[in-house]
């Protein structure tokens, strides 16, 4: 077992400081800077959070619509075997092969909104989308 702090407790402890403490001194010239930084912290929480599994969702995804094993070949990773099944999706879309696939649109689409919910949550919620 680790101790606490765990990385996800560092994260929330720098961001809560940076926006509580620092970011209230910082001089207006600075101030981008320290929100980006601060966004930066709490994105990188978010992604840790989320560990894998949106990963291995994706890979499902993929695998089971090119007719893949959902676990990619032992000599290739998880990531390497999203990149790859990816790149055969985007050459399928620019090939207008999946043109009218609304499974594939749905998915994209999902995917999109996942994404916009780890980097910047607030901005679906104040859309009434998330």
């Amino acid at each position: 077992m680790r101790p606490r702090p765990d990385a996800a407790d560092l994260l929330a402890i720098a961001c809560a400081t940076l926006e509580e403490k620092l970011l209230p001194r910082l001089p207006p010239a600075l101030r981008f800077d320290g929100l980006m930084i601060a966004n930066a912290l709490a994105n990188a929480a978010r992604a840790l959070a989320a560990g894998e599994a949106p990963l291995h969702a994706e890979l499902a995804w993929l695998a089971g619509r090119y007719g893949e094993e959902a676990a990619p070949p032992a000599d290739e990773t998880p990531a390497a075997a999203v990149l790859r099944l990816e790149r055969r999706l985007v050459a399928d879309i620019r090939a207008g092969r999946l043109d009218g696939d609304g499974e594939v649109a749905r998915h994209l689409l999902a995917d999109a909104l996942a994404a916009v919910a780890e980097s910047n949550p607030k901005y679906l919620k104040g859309r009434g989308i998330a």
